[in-house]
């Protein structure tokens, strides 16, 4: 028989309203998944499982930012010179891709954190050029990012690091299947928010680019 204090510490987990996944609960599902005890912070933590699990953690997280969604993705974001004639990129800046360049051809590419000139061989651009538009990819703090994704990388990293941590593909093979459905979930969200179509491409509308879609999501299922 349930006590009446356990009683009412299983009635009042069930009344709180669940909220978004936080690191915290992404490092102790990765905890779990290799029956390790949950941890109650993450600051100055001192048990190595779970140091390790939340440095995998943000290893998924960066990486699967990378293949671009709609909430950290832009269309014809400007980059204005700077008074000695170039342009550094922010260090979040993912991926970038120059548009609007029929003026310009291909001849500006992104070099670590500055765009280059590859006909003039410099880093200073030409002076009839004040600014360039380009899309781009954001990397965003894990608190910016959807609730499907950071639930999706939680089971993502929960596989990878089980498989380090206990050299057993039997256990990364189940966490598998609930990766999938974590996957399926976030390509929904994505569909949705997009709501891409064939009627009006406008540039404007970067979300009726259907083409951009199919393009991005089968990237992330190679």
């Amino acid at each position: 028989m349930i006590g009446p204090i356990a009683w009412n510490c299983t009635a009042a987990a069930l009344m709180t309203t669940p909220g978004r996944t936080t690191q915290l609960e992404a490092v102790n599902i990765m905890l779990d998944v290799i029956g390790e005890q949950p941890v109650n912070t993450l600051q100055g933590e001192q048990i190595t499982e779970a140091r390790q699990a939340l440095s995998v953690l943000m290893e998924f997280h960066k990486d699967g930012q990378t293949r671009g969604w709609t909430w950290n993705s832009e269309q014809g974001y400007p980059f204005a010179k700077s008074v000695d004639g170039t342009i550094t990129v922010p260090a979040n800046l993912a991926s970038l891709v120059l548009v609007d360049t029929q003026d310009w051809g291909t001849r500006f590419v992104l070099r670590g954190a500055r765009v280059y000139d590859t006909v003039a061989h410099s880093y200073v651009l030409p002076a009839g050029l004040q600014a360039l538009l380009a899309d781009v990819v954001w990397f965003l703090p894990w608190e910016e990012c959807s609730e499907a994704y950071n639930r999706w990388t939680s089971i993502r990293a929960a596989r990878s690091f089980a498989g380090r941590a206990l050299g057993d593909a039997a256990i990364p093979r189940l966490v598998e299947l609930d990766e999938q459905a974590a996957l399926i979930e976030l390509e929904r969200a994505e569909a949705d928010q997009a709501q891409g179509n064939w009627l009006s491409p406008d540039p404007a509308f970067p979300s009726q680019w259907p083409d951009a879609g199919l393009r991005r999501n089968a990237g992330r299922l190679l």
